[in-house]
């Protein structure tokens, strides 16, 4: 993955986190407060590569879901 990669709707910060795991960097990270949207985007661009584990959900305003989730590159 290069580091002009964008993804709409994913901030820069998540995206050099998620890059750090799958370049091997670090073995996993922690993404705090991922919206629900933010959340599916990496499930669609990066669930291949990377387990994802939900570790706290949070309703906000009743309606936006705020996730805490950990991401690990997939051995293969």
């Amino acid at each position: 993955m290069n580091e002009s990669t964008e993804i709409p709707g994913l901030k820069n910060e998540y995206l050099d986190k998620i890059k750090s795991v799958i370049n091997r960097h670090v073995n996993k990270v922690t993404l705090l407060a991922l919206t629900k949207t933010e959340f599916n985007i990496i499930q669609d661009e990066f669930g291949n590569m990377l387990d994802i584990t939900v570790t706290c959900e949070h309703i906000f305003n009743n309606k936006q879901l705020i996730v805490t989730a950990v991401l690990s590159r997939k051995e293969l």
